[in-house]
């Protein structure tokens, strides 16, 4: 699989525009149980700008990398913790932000250097996450059973689970599979890229099913 065109990449990289897009015009009617994912979209499109800005004034964009992926994983476990997954236990939740932490500063100011890609992080909590997704989408399947298409929280869950299995093999490669040359290393990035465009594809479509109350604007509070 050959690797997109420059222009392409970064057009599938920005495709999360279109959702950042839609959740502005539903912002004052969202749902509070989505507000972290709706933070999540913004936060997305702040890391691609950050990302192309770091890669043209210094060739690199591993800092804002690193950084970003940690606050996207607390974003998930909040939005967890919204749809209610800590609450038989709620030191849970407190206890997995203070793990992931502790692991991305191992992983980045111990083992490894802010200044590069760090793999373990993002492989063991991206495991976690996807493992509580897989709970939290079993659940839902079993207690609300709805058109899958139609339902924003099923169709948010299965978009991490692949985007995350996904990112799980990528880093797993990037450190252990250089052996294997740079045209399966070109492919793995490739593939990628592309799942990454269709999960942000995935979220635009899912922020057309996003419960609304106009009851509510969280903005405000």
């Amino acid at each position: 699989m050959a690797m997109p065109p420059y222009w392409v990449s970064v057009v599938m990289e920005f495709s999360v525009l279109i959702s950042v897009a839609i959740s502005f015009l539903k912002v004052q009617q969202v749902s509070k149980d989505y507000i972290p994912f709706v933070i999540s979209l913004w936060f997305n499109l702040f890391g691609c700008i950050v990302s192309e800005f770091t890669m043209r004034v210094w060739g690199s964009n591993a800092v804002s990398a690193n950084c970003y992926f940690i606050i996207f994983s607390l974003l998930i476990l909040w939005q967890f913790k919204r749809w209610r997954l800590f609450d038989n236990r709620p030191s849970d939740f407190y206890v997995l932000i203070a793990v992931f932490v502790v692991i991305w500063i191992i992983d980045n100011f111990i083992v490894g250097s802010l200044f590069v890609f760090n793999p373990y992080a993002r492989i063991i909590n991206s495991m976690v996450m996807v493992f509580l997704s897989i709970h939290l989408l079993s659940s839902q399947l079993t207690i609300r059973p709805e058109p899958f298409w139609k339902s924003a929280k099923q169709l948010i869950l299965v978009t991490y689970i692949l985007l995350l299995t996904v990112k799980i093999a990528t880093e797993f490669f990037w450190q252990f599979g250089s052996q294997l040359g740079d045209l399966f290393m070109n492919n793995v990035s490739s593939i990628y890229q592309y799942i990454n465009f269709a999960a942000n594809l995935l979220y635009a479509y899912t922020m057309l099913w996003i419960p609304v109350t106009t009851r509510y604007s969280w903005l405000s509070r």
